[in-house]
């Protein structure tokens, strides 16, 4: 069958909607890896269901302990020796050995869970604490034995002119040879797209494990004096053709050297070499050009929780997974209200739930946009809801719209705001200001508040009070009032219908948060 060239459009539409608990669909697919415990991971589950997964979380969250473990756990994982250039297999004694500071006080173990086809198979690693000997899959007698994998970690990212003296030496006197005898072509088509110019290569020497590369573009040059973010590139490229179909592939911070437009290129290259020849990618990234290049359910975040633990969140937003990992927050949903009024109600239901939920940056991940009457508000909010889709870095959308807009009707008879899952309409068929002032009527009776609620505009009802009562601002009328209003059973009842809202908004664009 002839390999579909590079269309981001329709490579990221197969693979983003392909099913992968389907046996006929990547019958090689690696599932989920549990840790428990292992180094200083207590219990952690990551479940995979995208072909190419992206791992994120702060540093010490066992990204990298993830992909050695994968590495490890297959018999054929070979790369070549730093110390003598051949292509050898790796184990674990090859990427952990142990210092006498390094002390394991209690046995590691892990679990790897496989799709072959229509069959499901989980196997345990396990290196003892009393023995430091390896076993299950952690030693070749019991490791996944039908699958190659490629493990593409940092050591790529050293210049080749900074290792050693010889290479020069060599490449200086070499001539170039193909870099591939079956995929030279292909190699070269990908470096062509994602560079975006003609590319040739070829090889010029090689030493221990590092390789001197001749490239062709307007300009003939070797990567011995080359940009570091193209030798990088390369070498991923060519490690993920060259492996063989239905291969797992781990890249360790895939964005490393490289520009974020060459990021979104390349991911769009894997898509194409994942779509060709079902090889499964797993990749860790804090980059928000990678993790955008992905749909939700390929993203995977790892947090650490307040008492130590760790937990995975699955289908997390952009949005999301950069505010955990930032001291700044990202916004993962605009909201759109009104008026003031509105957006201090708002923020009392958002103080509300973080003091729920025990979080201290919840009101960072929702953007309070006030946005004037009530057809700007609700326009604006709408057209943020159809461009969603088509935006790179997408923030989610809602809209909170006052009481008495409920039931507005057009001169066709229909509404003008028809229910959503996106919209609230706040409390009572009447404006949050006269909602309030009847409140605080209840308990304080005064004619003229009276009449004003009857027949003035609903914007002066809180001056009103001011002149009526013991408050000088109309923040201390506001505070007032909510108090005697959420003091109520029916306060009380919509307060906690307000904060649902809230929460499912944030829940739907990032479920796990």
């Amino acid at each position: 069958m002839s390999l579909k060239e590079v269309n981001p459009n329709s490579d990221k539409s197969y693979i983003d909607s392909i099913d992968v608990t389907n046996e006929l669909n990547f019958p090689k697919f690696l599932k989920a890896i549990r840790l428990q415990p292992f180094r200083h991971i207590d219990d952690l589950i990551i479940n995979f269901s995208h072909p190419i997964s992206v791992i994120s979380g702060t540093n010490r969250s066992g990204k990298s302990t993830i992909l050695m473990s994968l590495a490890c756990s297959h018999f054929d994982f070979k790369k070549r020796n730093i110390q003598n250039g051949n292509l050898e297999r790796q184990t674990w004694s090859s990427l952990m050995q142990f210092t006498n500071h390094d002390k394991q006080v209690r046995d590691w173990t892990y679990f790897i869970t496989y799709k072959w086809g229509a069959k499901t198979e989980t196997k345990r690693g396990q290196r003892k604490a009393n023995t430091r000997k390896w076993n299950g899959i952690g030693k070749k007698e019991s490791q996944f034995i039908n699958r190659q994998v490629l493990f593409i970690d940092l050591d790529r990212i050293l210049p080749a002119r900074n290792f050693s003296k010889s290479i020069f030496t060599k490449a200086k006197k070499s001539t170039s040879t193909s870099i591939s005898v079956a995929n030279a072509g292909r190699i070269e088509n990908y470096l062509s797209y994602i560079l975006e110019e003609k590319f040739k290569l070829n090889k010029l020497a090689a030493h221990l494990d590092k390789d001197i590369f001749k490239y062709s573009t307007a300009n003939e040059y070797s990567s011995y004096n080359a940009a570091t973010g193209e030798e990088v590139l390369i070498k991923i490229i060519i490690d993920a053709v060259e492996a063989t179909p239905y291969s797992l592939i781990l890249i360790d911070e895939i964005e490393v050297g490289l520009h974020p437009k060459i990021q979104r290129r390349l991911i769009d290259a894997l898509y194409n070499i994942a779509r060709n020849e079902n090889k499964q990618f797993i990749i860790t990234s804090h980059s928000p050009s990678i993790l955008s290049s992905v749909p939700d359910v390929a993203r995977i975040f790892i947090e650490k929780m307040p008492n130590g633990s760790f937990k995975s969140i699955p289908n997390i937003s952009v949005n999301a997974c950069l505010s955990k990992m930032d001291s700044l927050s990202y916004p993962l949903v605009d909201l759109y209200c009104e008026d003031d009024v509105a957006k201090k109600i708002i923020q009392k239901a958002i103080t509300s739930i973080q003091t729920d939920m025990q979080v201290t940056n919840f009101s960072d991940l929702i953007n309070i946009i006030v946005s004037g009457a009530a057809n700007l508000t609700y326009s604006y909010y709408y057209a943020q809801k159809e461009t969603y889709q088509s935006k790179r870095i997408k923030t989610g959308y809602a809209c909170i719209l006052d009481g008495d807009r409920k039931n507005l009707k057009s001169k066709s008879g229909a509404l003008l705001y028809p229910a959503e899952e996106c919209l609230h309409f706040l409390y009572s068929n009447e404006s949050p200001e006269k909602f309030l002032t009847k409140t605080f009527l209840k308990k304080n009776p005064n004619a003229t508040l009276e009449y004003h609620v009857s027949d003035s505009n609903c914007h002066s009802l809180f001056s009103k009070i001011i002149e009526n009562s013991g408050c000088s601002t109309t923040d201390e009328v506001f505070e007032m009032c909510w108090k005697e209003f959420t003091d109520s059973t029916e306060g009380e009842t919509y307060f906690a219908e307000l904060k649902k809202f809230i929460i499912n908004m944030a829940k739907k664009y990032s479920p796990d948060l």
